[in-house]
């Protein structure tokens, strides 16, 4: 399974003058079209991306704290706002996963 797309639903945005649109990044985010197997999310604190990979978590129907659907952790989940504006293409689409962060790293490692 791989995300191929991430696109921002830029009609839904009421305004980009708050939060997470106020991020320097998603004012100008439209689309990123991910072209291979592994991609990389590089930038300074603040610049968006644990944002953008909650948003993709939340949407994926996992806990954004970190886990699968079935798993969760005792680090506390974020709200992703985010995850209500974004739409993610799939080829095929995805049924299963896990979002490891590295809040949830040894929470999920002690209980394995």
């Amino acid at each position: 399974m791989f995300l191929k797309r991430i696109e921002l639903q830029r009609e839904k945005v009421s305004s980009f003058q708050s939060y997470p649109f106020s991020i320097p990044v998603m004012k100008h985010f439209h689309r990123l079209d991910l072209k291979s197997h592994v991609t990389f999310f590089v930038g300074e604190n603040g610049s968006g991306k644990s944002t953008l990979l909650e948003a993709i978590a939340d949407k994926c129907d996992f806990n954004t704290a970190g886990g699968g659907r079935n798993n969760y952790y005792e680090v506390e989940a974020s709200e992703s706002v985010l995850g209500d504006y974004i739409r993610l293409s799939w080829l095929p689409k995805v049924s299963n996963g896990f979002f490891l962060r590295a809040e949830s790293f040894t929470a999920f490692f002690r209980k394995s």
